[in-house]
């Protein structure tokens, strides 16, 4: 009985070593996970830093080509405006030419007509 009572005892010592070893091993899996996953939050910061220092440079690209554009459409209204008032005075003066003209072919017609 005294043996029984020793295997027994060395059965639970197997058993309580072998318990500490999982448990160590638990530990050991845990630690690597947080390790593990704070490198990967870590990377996801990065990637998330990096795509919004992308995105910071792209809106400042985009404002500066927004500005470029609005000072270009400023010099073409200017330019179109500037046309335009040109376009008024050369139909203003196209129809004073054309007046002169009719009053000139009047005047031969009249004058055609009275040496008959």
């Amino acid at each position: 009985m005294g043996s029984l009572s020793g295997t027994s005892s060395g059965a639970s010592t197997v058993t309580q070593v072998s318990e500490e070893l999982q448990a160590l091993l638990m530990e050991e899996r845990k630690r690597k996970r947080k390790v593990s996953n704070r490198e990967s939050a870590r990377r996801s910061r990065m990637r998330k830093k990096k795509h919004l220092d992308d995105l910071t440079a792209e809106l400042t690209q985009l404002r500066e080509e927004n500005h470029q554009i609005i000072l270009s459409l400023n010099i073409t209204s200017q330019s179109y405006l500037h046309v335009e008032a040109e376009n008024s005075v050369l139909r203003a003066q196209t129809n004073e030419l054309s007046c002169r003209l009719q009053s000139l072919e009047d005047i031969i017609t009249f004058l055609q007509w009275k040496q008959w």
